[in-house]
């Protein structure tokens, strides 16, 4: 909710004041094979194969102990194939894997209870 300001017409009233960023949805496009907050859900932006890592922040740190054939090694990732492009997954993957950068965007609603706004 946003602080509230005095009515510049009406010095008696108040009136919202400007919304805070966390209104907005915001967007993201990490790396590939990088560990990034889950999104709320993710857009395919090429036609390319992809995968996505669903385990945990801890699981994902034992991976890049590994070395980095560890972190990138398919057989951890769940493949989605080549979706066509605007294709939106309701998913919360925190990595993703491709072979071309860009691929997806990782999209996180606005709001503070993470609902988005209309």
């Amino acid at each position: 909710m946003p602080n509230y300001i005095q009515d510049p017409n009406d010095s008696k009233k108040q009136v919202p004041g400007p919304k805070t960023d966390q209104h907005f949805d915001r967007v993201n496009q990490p790396a590939t094979c990088s560990f990034t907050k889950q999104p709320h859900y993710v857009i395919i932006n090429s036609a390319e194969t992809v995968a996505f890592f669903f385990g945990s922040s801890a699981s994902f740190s034992d991976l890049e102990a590994g070395g980095v054939n560890s972190v990138t090694a398919s057989r951890h990732y769940t493949s989605f194939g080549a979706p066509a492009v605007g294709t939106k997954f309701d998913i919360n993957p925190c990595a993703w894997s491709g072979s071309a950068a860009q691929t997806v965007t990782f999209v996180y609603k606005g709001g503070l209870d993470g609902q988005g706004r209309p």
